[in-house]
């Protein structure tokens, strides 16, 4: 007898999603001897960990919609693996805390960078997870659940801290470093930026356009390097009027010019392959945040 097939209950389909979800991420976490159970207790806590907050077995339990029971049994095989210490809470002697050990932390970063590549692949199918049908989706899900996660006395974890800006800004400046080895011109990224700064302010008086690149955090560069830099590409024809204190002012030759557009394509072709299928308003509003975040770093560092 043939089981039916048509119109499943979209109970039976969920039931037969999770479980599918459930047995892939166990089998991606293999290598770090982890379980879907225990990855879902651990990248909780990572999250937790992030805002400074120490939630109780019985919190957790609450946010990830675990029984009591069955946290109180993960947290104790994640504490014998050196993952989590479990403490008495300070407010109620009844209650266990938990923590991440260093090990703990440095675990479950690499798994929740092992279980995103594998949601990536999971929800391929519908355009990935940046896909306007994947927040759909999740919105879905979200109403039947008839909450956004877990108690809403919660905390929620942090949804952007220097961490991830660190982050972001490290893998950001590999890719770059990549797409410019692959030209074979054998540009650097602080000659790249100094041509793209070049090409965008036009002619500019050495002086001030030294001072602007060496007042740029992310370069990293004092007045000698920024000279040097300049030094570097006017050695190879690329600009004119390189001298920090020449009377004539720094512009691109057009070899230089020539270069730049060469390798502003091959950045460009690369940026639209980062940025495909991300939401317009959601970079907007990341312009936004980034901005603010950019203005308020300034104005800290500035106050006495």
């Amino acid at each position: 007898m043939r089981p039916p097939t048509e119109n499943p209950t979209t109970g039976y389909l969920l039931w037969r999603l999770t479980t599918k979800l459930r047995a892939a991420v166990d089998r991606v976490l293999v290598p770090l001897g982890l379980t879907h159970a225990q990855y879902t207790l651990l990248a909780s806590l990572y999250g937790f960990s992030r805002t400074g907050a120490q939630p109780s077995q019985r919190e957790l339990a609450d946010w990830t919609g675990l029984e009591p029971i069955f946290v109180s049994k993960l947290a104790r095989a994640l504490q014998r693996a050196g993952l989590i210490d479990r403490t008495e809470h300070q407010a109620d002697p009844r209650a266990v805390q938990l923590r991440l050990t260093d090990d703990g932390t440095d675990v479950a970063q690499r798994a929740i960078a092992i279980v995103h590549a594998f949601q990536e692949e999971f929800t391929a199918p519908i355009g990935g997870t940046q896909s306007q049908r994947n927040r759909d989706l999740a919105r879905t899900l979200r109403t039947l659940l008839g909450t956004d996660h877990g108690s809403e006395a919660m905390p929620s974890p942090a949804t952007l801290t220097g961490q991830d800006v660190g982050e972001a800004e490290g893998a950001l400046t590999a890719l770059l470093n990549q797409a410019l080895a692959g030209t074979d011109t054998g540009i650097t990224r602080t000659q790249y930026i100094a041509l793209r700064v070049l090409s965008v302010r036009g002619p500019t008086q050495p002086r001030a356009l030294h001072d602007y690149l060496a007042a740029q955090p992310q370069l990293g560069l004092d007045q000698p390097e920024v000279a040097e830099l300049f030094q570097s590409l006017e050695v190879r024809g690329l600009v004119t009027g390189s001298a920090p204190d020449g009377p004539d002012p720094v512009e691109l030759t057009p070899e230089g010019a020539a270069l730049n557009a060469k390798l502003a394509d091959a950045v460009a072709t690369l940026t639209k392959r980062l940025y495909a299928d991300l939401d317009p308003d959601d970079l907007a509003t990341a312009h936004r945040v980034l901005v603010e975040v950019t203005e308020r770093a300034n104005r800290l560092r500035d106050e006495p």
